[in-house]
């Protein structure tokens, strides 16, 4: 890109001195004819002659000597201006004329220009003195599972401490409104295809379970699908969780050239077995796979034993780090400028990883020494979460000393979120330990605790030399299938190698849901331009089936039907001696903090009784949900205990008609059916794996 700039303006250069050559030319010329067609009229027959000696004397007088004296000076100037004449002209005669500048001259000249500078582009590129740069960065996306906003050190509520998140938000730019969907396997989707999860079948607060014939629609074109047009290498490590009945919805036929992980979305951390109750039974999943190019049928599947019950964050931490180590080895003279000293040796190939952790997901079995770190906190659930992000943090920690050792820390952009918003207790009633305040609600819900995540993104080619290294905050709105296109922008893909399905559907309305955030990215790194939030309005959800919606738009939130799924309308938890808040936690800036009397009127002001649809199998859009509707204003009630909609019922109506537009079109509902499709064909010899050759079978 340097090379092809400096050529561009090389050429504009030769094309301007071009010009100028010609116009200084054109005026020499045009001067030379003024100046000779002025002199040509000065000839010797048209200047009179002045002699005094010719004019009769016809007064018969004698002439003074001073009219003598006069008539000579005259005499003399006129031989004088006659010789001068002369002399310009024999000059214009014998001049000769400025020529032409030649085109072929200029061409000759513009291909030495071109020669010489691919020359020093190339000796720059290729010196091993210089630090590796790449046209593609190299991209690490860090999916933490059931993370609460209140659950990272960074925010600075301070009970639970995650230095190495830290470390790398102190440098990045941290998504003040950052929203996912209710739940992991629509939040993943949405981040996959750029598109809102309710479009293709997966909205509402539902995840694919063990043994279920749903997933992903293998129609749609995958993010790892889009970076591989740029000859990325692509990892995921860790969940899947988007479907596995056939062999082709799995990680290494969606697009991911290898994956070490899980297809299901909760597992024990030691045993690796199926964690869900009764309803699918216990089996073991965990697994390695390597992408083949030997047919659709043929998949590299190994299941990978681990007698010794490892935990499943210290698996998937290692394997990471050891697909880095080997992806950009290291030389033993190499001084740590990045380069690689070998020049025959091929670039690598930079690398797309998806690290999706379990933690903190139910079930809460942290390590004893990470307990152990954490013994000041008191309560003892809060405690047991807090070691679950400890380990999380460790491996973010391990990762970005890897990148740091092979040198690629400065060449890759990282991105660090949550899938949703913390769990806060089992159906049961059983406590998790986590902490979405100053939020209301949890997993599974529409208010803001459900989907409004902890998330920032670290662009290091995009700080320039002399910046300060702090982070910044953005308040715009950021939904996750934003990542879509704007991973893509960073990555400078050539949008010319996408799938033409990513740029218009047959109304000329984009296919993707997402949102390119890059230029704002830069804007707010560069302090001398103004960062302009290009979303106004996010959809939460449209699920008809279960009777949930929701849209923000600007500064209003409104919420169609039951804005919580199942029994999880989980609002504030009451602070006492048993519950997982502690009084003195200060939230949302220093100001703002939550007495247990407080507390208790924000449950009972804010509980909301809806019911679900009266007919699932018939109901395929808003028109047939209940029409409760719930408006807050998120500037100042980011507690949603204030119903505003018989306040504010144009704001209302308008809301609620934009959900309607997404509603009535490119919707695809979520089947009744769901939850019920267990197949033990999918669990032989107690491991999960693909029953069907293909997805087309389901």
């Amino acid at each position: 890109q340097i090379t092809t700039q400096i050529l561009f303006f090389s050429l504009k250069f030769v094309i301007s001195v071009y010009i100028l050559d010609m116009t200084r030319s054109f005026k020499i010329r045009s001067s030379a004819e003024k100046a000779s067609r002025r002199h040509s009229s000065y000839t010797r027959s048209s200047i009179p002659s002045v002699t005094f000696s010719n004019v009769p004397n016809q007064c018969d007088c004698q002439m003074t000597e001073s009219e003598v004296a006069i008539g000579n000076g005259i005499k003399d100037i006129q031989e004088s201006t006659e010789k001068e004449i002369q002399n310009s002209l024999d000059n214009l005669k014998t001049k000769k004329r400025l020529p032409m500048p030649s085109i072929h001259h200029v061409l000759i000249a513009f291909i030495v220009l071109i020669v010489v500078v691919t020359t020093v582009s190339l000796a720059i590129v290729l010196s091993p003195k210089q630090e590796l740069i790449r046209t593609h960065p190299n991209i690490l996306v860090v999916i933490a599972d059931d993370l609460g906003y209140n659950d990272v050190g960074y925010q600075g509520h301070g009970d639970i401490k995650t230095p190495y998140i830290d470390r790398l938000a102190s440098s990045s730019i941290i998504l003040q409104r950052h929203y996912t969907q209710p739940m992991c396997s629509p939040s993943r989707a949405a981040l996959f295809t750029g598109r809102y999860p309710f479009r293709y079948g997966m909205g509402g607060s539902r995840a694919i379970y063990y043994g279920s014939k749903h997933g992903l629609d293998i129609s749609e074109y995958l993010l790892p699908q889009a970076l591989k047009t740029a000859d990325y290498k692509t990892y995921l490590i860790g969940k899947w969780h988007l479907g596995f009945a056939g062999w082709d919805m799995t990680p290494t036929r969606r697009g991911f050239d290898y994956f070490y992980g899980t297809y299901g979305g909760s597992t024990t951390y030691k045993s690796h077995q199926s964690y869900e109750g009764p309803r699918s039974g216990k089996g073991y999943d965990l697994f390695e796979d390597i992408a083949s190019d030997q047919g659709d049928t043929k998949v590299n599947h190994t299941i990978i034993k681990d007698p010794n019950g490892t935990f499943s964050e210290l698996l998937f931490t290692e394997k990471a780090v050891q697909i880095i180590e080997e992806a950009f080895p290291v030389n033993d003279e190499d001084q740590g400028d990045g380069a690689d000293k070998n020049e025959n040796e091929d670039k690598p190939k930079p690398i797309f990883m998806v690290m999706s952790y379990q933690n903190p997901h139910a079930p809460i079995t942290p390590m004893d020494e990470d307990v152990a770190q954490n013994e000041d906190i008191e309560n003892e659930n809060r405690r047991k979460m807090a070691a679950m992000i400890t380990s999380l943090d460790y491996g973010v920690g391990r990762i970005t000393s890897a990148l740091e050792k092979t040198h690629q820390l400065n060449n890759t952009i990282i991105i660090f979120l949550s899938d949703n918003g913390g769990h806060l207790m089992m159906p049961s009633g059983e406590s998790l330990g986590s902490s979405n305040l100053p939020f209301r609600g949890a997993k599974c819900t529409l208010y803001e605790g459900g989907v409004r995540t902890p998330a920032f993104i670290k662009i290091p080619h995009l700080i320039t030399p002399g910046q300060v290294n702090s982070s910044v905050k953005y308040d715009g709105l950021f939904h996750i299938s934003d990542w879509f296109p704007t991973i893509v922008s960073l990555a400078q893909l050539d949008p010319r190698l996408l799938k033409k399905e990513l740029q218009f559907q047959d109304d000329k309305k984009p296919y993707l849901d997402g949102i390119d955030h890059s230029e704002t990215f830069k804007q707010l790194l560069d302090e001398t331009q103004k960062a302009e939030a290009p979303r106004d309005h996010v959809v939460l959800d449209i699920d008809p089936v279960f009777n949930q919606a929701a849209i923000i738009k600007g500064k209003y939130k409104l919420i169609v039907g039951k804005a919580a799924f199942m029994d999880f309308d989980q609002v504030y938890p009451l602070i006492d001696d048993n519950s997982i808040q502690n009084e003195d936690i200060v939230v949302n800036a220093s100001y703002y903090k939550i007495s247990p009397n407080i507390s208790q009127q924000m449950r009972a002001y804010a509980e909301t009784q809806t019911k679900y649809a009266a007919d699932p199998l018939k109901c395929l859009n808003l028109d047939c949900m209940t029409k409760d509707k719930l408006l807050f204003d998120l500037s100042w009630d980011v507690t949603e205990s204030n119903d505003l909609s018989w306040r504010f019922s144009a704001e209302t109506d308008e809301l609620y008609e934009t959900l309607r537009t997404y509603s009535n079109r490119n919707h695809k509902p979520v089947e009744p059916k769901f939850f019920e499709d267990q197949n033990e064909e999918a669990k032989k010899d107690d491991v999960w794996t693909p029953w069907l050759l293909n997805s087309t079978e389901v």
